[in-house]
């Protein structure tokens, strides 16, 4: 999965010379947290948020006295950690952790602004990966961490009738063990549980079903 796949395309933006109230208001109707600051070229020059938008606003003298309009890049913030649309999604999430900041913007290889990635496009992204709609069973098991210990189970899982729908790996430290989340459709809990713990050397950690309190 890449950027281009999740991020809004064509992001609303704002010049740095902008009114922030103007840009408050952009927000605001548009339901937006962050709009990114453009050159005339359409190359990014900063990020603002409507927090800080909100907070320069309610502490900064009128422009009455300082003579001169507010302007958002008093408020923005640069430079702008931004990605490329070909980027993988975990590349975006990686950022958006190591720099604490829930946006990014998405530039072309020119630096203008293609669209934008949030942690709730991640959030959604990851929701749809774990089948979070699907009518499934999840079930979390801790296998060897050895080649071909996935190919097994999904093996046994489809003798069972069990189509494997969506996997996630873990690999707790130092354990020389894995732990496999998959969601898995057209089997019952019990064919499935029976196909999965043929095998003496997988461990059964969690299985969830929606309205079950898992076992």
């Amino acid at each position: 999965m890449l950027v281009r796949d999740c991020m809004t395309p064509n992001p609303i933006t704002v010049r740095p010379e902008s009114d922030p109230l103007a840009a408050v208001a952009l927000c605001k109707s548009g339901g937006f947290c962050r709009l990114p600051v453009v050159d005339e070229e359409g190359r990014v020059v900063g990020i603002v948020t409507k927090n800080d938008l909100t907070l320069f606003l309610s502490t900064a003298p009128s422009p009455g006295v300082m003579k001169r309009q507010h302007r958002v890049d008093q408020v923005m913030r640069a430079p702008v950690v931004t990605v490329l649309p070909d980027y993988p999604l975990e590349e975006a999430a990686r950022l958006m952790i190591e720099h604490d900041v829930g946006g990014l913007p998405v530039v072309d290889e020119g630096g203008r602004v293609v669209g934008i990635i949030t942690r709730s496009d991640l959030f959604a992204q990851f929701a749809e990966a774990l089948g979070a709609d699907t009518p499934s069973l999840r079930i979390t098991v801790q296998v060897p961490d050895r080649p071909g210990e996935l190919a097994r189970l999904a093996g046994r899982i489809a003798q069972a009738g069990g189509n494997i729908c969506s996997v996630v790996s873990h690999r707790p430290k130092e354990s020389g063990r894995m732990n496999l989340t998959l969601r898995v459709e057209g089997v019952a809990r019990d064919t499935l549980l029976a196909a999965v713990r043929a095998d003496p050397e997988v461990a059964v950690l969690h299985v969830w079903e929606r309205g079950s309190s898992g076992g």
